[in-house]
């Protein structure tokens, strides 16, 4: 059998924290699809790092994720507040999410408004630390 990647398996933890919070969970956000989403979860990992100087010497190195809960609009075209709430509530009740390749820690909300898809979204931030290393997978 073929191991998993380490990219893989940092996705897999964080999706089956969120999984079955929202109708569906995405890695991305989908750009259009067959069926009208009521809402939806996009798990995602940016790739911006920051350093961190301890000393002269050493250095760590933060990394962060998001989880974006994404509502439809209601028909008049305000927000859903009640269910964004519900949602997001749902997102921050699974932390810290302690899977068997990482740990994320530490979430933030950050209410971003409408998408422009008719969709509004809130974002969690959160810190991400994997518990392997490439070799050891």
């Amino acid at each position: 059998m073929a191991k998993k990647s380490l990219i893989y398996l940092v996705y897999s933890d964080l999706v089956a924290a969120v999984n079955g919070i929202g109708k569906k969970t995405f890695l991305d956000r989908p750009k259009n699809g067959t069926e009208e989403l009521a809402n939806f979860v996009v798990v995602d990992i940016p790739t911006e790092l920051r350093r961190r100087v301890k000393g002269d010497f050493n250095f760590t190195v933060d990394c962060y994720g998001t989880i974006s809960v994404f509502c439809k609009a209601k028909t008049d075209s305000t927000p859903n507040i009640t269910l964004q709430s519900e949602l997001t509530q749902q997102v921050l009740d699974v932390f810290p999410i302690n899977g068997k390749h990482i740990t994320a820690s530490n979430p933030s909300v950050l209410m971003q408004g409408e998408d422009g898809y008719g969709y509004h979204v809130t974002q969690i931030t959160f810190k991400l630390r994997t518990k392997l290393n490439a070799r050891d997978i």
